[in-house]
């Protein structure tokens, strides 16, 4: 049985991963082909009936840590920082706003009971951060005027509060709690999830800032555990564990550190797993009645939403701001794609004992289907139709990896025997203005050279030039925009004090690609390339 078990796990795996390829080909929502094979698994009969609820909610609870951890983890915070205080906004008062505007239609155009109804907006009330990072990623969809930082953030940060308000929706029902302890129950979800989150978040900050670094995946074992430990500790003070969990990915994303490479790679597969073990739940326990009979309220709550509360809620918190106009707002809010996280809270939902007089959800499911459907199969033509995609934008320098923008090219040479540079120091040695040696290996061992480093026959080279093609195994890079009282701001290169392994080894100014040397003096919004050797 465990053998016949395992089996069919790893087909389901290697299917999802399949289906993955097809949604970058045909540019269809990853979720919506996850979710679509979870419901025909579900419904095949090759496994037998699963209505679990209290199990379904502990495995997607787990999964959807992880999924918010790595949603923080990949958001760039100097790209996201001009628009971080419209991001916020949107992802809290928006989420309110939006909750509250649907549970309203749906209590008096739907009839639902009115606690009922606000419960169903509160779940609902989020957008998708993987939708939404799928799309922009997958796509190349680079929009005008940092919105697509502004989405990222935004879907990324809302699910909390989304799960904030469900909590005390079922509150309300259950133990017939006041207007007051409703408000109380809120300010410490928030506050206290913020605070865990940031004390440990800062903890991992100090243990960074002191090289400490474990060996043989022991860096990827620690951060899973800080992870799942955010959520723990903030859930046992009665706190949001969800924003716990994301306050600690965007502050460990945004640090530059030798082994962070590994960390994103690391978090990409988890992630991708977590996605593909939430859709299989959640396909398990819907089935294809549930979804018929469910659709009419389903597509009336989904085009409600779309064009009418969403956009309410988008609209006039954004109009506050004098740096929004309308052709940005018409993308905000079409890009109110609801995803797993709602259909996860419908499940806490359903499993919290509360009696409900409507599936829940399997509304909640089929919105979900529509949602992603409509709304992120047309994201792309919307983007172009409202002239808010700029083809000659990167989407992917809104996002801490740096795969996908690197600017340079690393040769390989040997100082062969009678080579003019034996015996010689580096820096008296003639280079074109365009290439640097970054990496020297000698005897087995590597180390990046100085000026004085002299040269010895049979030392292997690492050099650096433009038009980087990714082929190195022990060169990692890092990039930032240097600001107004930055530490490198005003400073020549040779007066820096950089760390023993990291370099200098680009630099872009007003659009033009530099090629640093130490008596290059480094200016407020240069963007610098930093080369870190991995230890």
């Amino acid at each position: 049985m465990i053998v016949n078990g395992l089996i069919f796990i790893g087909i389901i795996v290697l299917v999802s991963v399949f289906l993955s390829e097809v949604s970058d080909k045909f540019g269809i929502p990853m979720l919506l082909i996850f979710i679509l094979f979870g419901v025909i698994v579900g419904s095949s009969g090759l496994l037998k009936s699963f209505d679990n609820f209290d199990l379904a909610n502990e495995i997607c609870s787990i999964a959807l840590i992880f999924i918010m951890f790595y949603g923080g983890f990949g958001t760039r915070w100097s790209a996201a920082k001009p628009v971080a205080g419209r991001a916020i906004t949107l992802a809290s008062l928006g989420v309110f706003f939006t909750a509250a505007i649907t549970g309203l239609f749906v209590h008096f155009a739907l009839g639902f009971p009115l606690l009922e109804s606000l419960l169903l907006g509160s779940v609902i009330g989020s957008t998708d951060a993987a939708s939404v990072f799928s799309i922009l990623r997958r796509r190349k969809l680079s929009l005008r005027d940092n919105t697509d930082s502004l989405l990222e953030l935004e879907s990324g940060s809302n699910d909390p509060f989304s799960y904030i308000l469900t909590f005390v929706c079922l509150s309300l029902m259950v133990e017939g709690m006041r207007a007051g302890q409703a408000l109380l129950m809120l300010f410490l979800q928030v506050a206290v999830g913020l605070a865990v989150g940031g004390v440990l978040a800062v903890t991992f900050v100090f243990l960074i800032r002191k090289n400490i670094a474990f060996k043989g995946g022991g860096n990827e074992v620690f951060a899973t555990a800080i992870a799942l430990l955010g959520y723990a500790v903030a859930e046992l003070l009665s706190g949001n564990g969800y924003l716990s969990v994301y306050i600690i990915g965007i502050v460990l994303g945004n640090q530059e550190f030798p082994s962070k490479r590994s960390l994103v790679a690391f978090f990409d597969g988890i992630n991708m797993f977590a996605q593909i073990l939430i859709f299989f739940v959640l396909g398990l326990l819907s089935n294809v009645q549930g979804i018929i009979k469910a659709f009419p309220y389903a597509l009336a709550i989904m085009l409600f939403m779309t064009f009418v509360s969403r956009p309410v809620s988008v609209i006039g918190l954004m109009s506050l701001s004098k740096r929004s106009y309308w052709r940005q707002k018409l993308v905000v809010s079409w890009a109110g794609i609801r995803g797993a996280a709602s259909i996860v809270f419908a499940i806490f939902a359903v499993s919290s004992g509360v009696e409900l007089e409507n599936d829940l959800f399997h509304i909640i499911f089929t919105i979900v289907l529509l949602s992603l459907a409509f709304q992120g199969g047309l994201m792309p033509f919307v983007a172009v139709k409202t002239k808010m995609y700029d083809p000659e934008g990167d989407v992917m320098k809104t996002f801490t990896d740096y795969e996908e923008e690197r600017k340079l090219h690393f040769v390989l040479t040997e100082i062969y025997e009678e080579h003019p540079w034996i015996g010689r120091m580096l820096q008296d040695v003639f280079l074109p203005n365009d290439i640097r040696v970054v990496l020297v290996e000698r005897n087995g061992k590597q180390f990046m050279p100085n000026g004085q480093t002299i040269f010895d026959a049979g030392d292997r080279l690492t050099l650096s030039a433009l038009h980087y093609d990714e082929t190195l195994n022990q060169i990692e890079l890092n990039e930032r925009t240097v600001k107004e009282g930055d530490r490198f701001a005003g400073r020549f290169i040779r007066d820096l004090k950089l760390r023993a392994n990291e370099r200098i080894i680009l630099l872009e100014r007003d659009g033009e690609v530099i090629i640093p040397t130490g008596d290059i003096q480094i200016q407020a919004d240069d963007l610098i390339v930093i080369n870190w050797m991995r230890t």
